[in-house]
């Protein structure tokens, strides 16, 4: 009964919202270091974008990481949780993450017009000690299940969100879908993600918002040691752009360095970086940006914590 209402609450809001082509995309720039260097495809499991990266999972972990974005401009940081051990029989592992995006110092110019009485802005009428500074702190809350038949899986988002702009402040929730088909001893698998399929947005203000879907076909080859990920898609309008990711990953088996390339639709190239520890994963990832944008260059640092090795070790040095 209470999650029909909760159906019905979202359904009355979205026939009343506003339908936004693009929004912040705050889970995207909350990648972590393995899929950003493999130019956003993707893959890893900390990610949290595609619930079909959770299908490589193998046991609980912790993972943690820090974006620099275009230098410094904005901050993006994240911690996340998989349960596996739980759900090991069923094969439905849960993952949890936490993303937050910040940027400080922006110009407030909404007191710096003084007009004269003409409505129309001109240079004279700019009163630059009106210029104040506000920032935008957004949250969001990422829930992500996977349950596997054989070689399909389906994998299911929900994503709550927080935002607080200056003196406003907005509610959301969304969620996503994905299938994912393996072939040939799961070396080759075809995907298939609807996101942000059911969305809502509350301003403080009384406005609604609601995002225009984003639908993304992928596939994938793993070998021994190389993996190669594709995939590209569009919102559900008419004059939408294209959105791509094209990355590879290079890996021989019981090696540490872990190297990776990529490019996208928003990006000129990516590079990556991996070291395995076996416990800790330690990963780098380097993003130059498109020439159209006028902004420098990203970084994004992960790490991510196995406890099923954790708990060995623990095991292993307790007397």
């Amino acid at each position: 009964m209470v999650v029909k209402l909760i159906i019905m609450a979202l359904l009355s809001n979205l026939t009343m919202a506003e339908t936004v082509q693009f929004g912040g995309e705050l889970f995207l720039d909350g990648q972590d270091a393995r899929s950003a260097g493999m130019g956003g495809y993707s893959i890893s499991i900390a990610d949290g974008r595609n619930p079909l990266s959770l299908i490589h999972a193998q046991g609980s972990s912790v993972h943690f990481s820090l974006k620099d974005k275009f230098s410094g401009l904005s901050r993006v940081s994240s911690v996340s949780y998989l349960n596996y051990g739980t759900f090991q029989e069923k094969k439905s592992p849960i993952f949890i993450k936490l993303v937050n995006r910040n940027i400080n110092n922006i110009s407030d110019t909404r007191s710096a017009w003084v007009d004269n009485g003409n409505y129309t802005p001109e240079i004279g009428e700019i009163n630059y000690n009106n210029i104040r500074e506000f920032s935008q702190n957004e949250l969001g809350l990422k829930v992500a299940f996977l349950h596997r038949y054989n070689n399909f899986a389906l994998g299911i988002c929900l994503k709550p969100t927080y935002t607080n702009l200056a003196e406003f402040k907005a509610w959301g929730i969304s969620g996503d879908v994905s299938t994912l088909v393996q072939m040939y001893e799961k070396k080759i698998g075809f995907s298939l993600r609807v996101e942000d399929i059911l969305s809502i947005n509350k301003w403080s203000t009384g406005k609604s918002e609601t995002m225009v879907p984003l639908i993304t076909a992928g596939g994938q080859i793993q070998l021994a040691s190389f993996l190669l990920g594709i995939d590209m898609g569009s919102k559900m309008m008419g004059n939408s752009p294209l959105y791509y990711h094209v990355g590879v990953e290079l890996h021989r088996r019981n090696e540490i360095v872990i190297l990776r390339g990529g490019l996208s639709h928003d990006s000129r190239f990516s590079l990556g970086i991996g070291l395995n520890f076996n416990l800790v994963h330690i990963d780098y990832a380097f993003l130059a940006p498109s020439k159209n944008i006028p902004f420098e260059q990203s970084q994004i640092i992960s790490v991510g914590i196995f406890l099923e090795k954790l708990n060995w070790i623990k095991g292993k040095i307790t007397p």
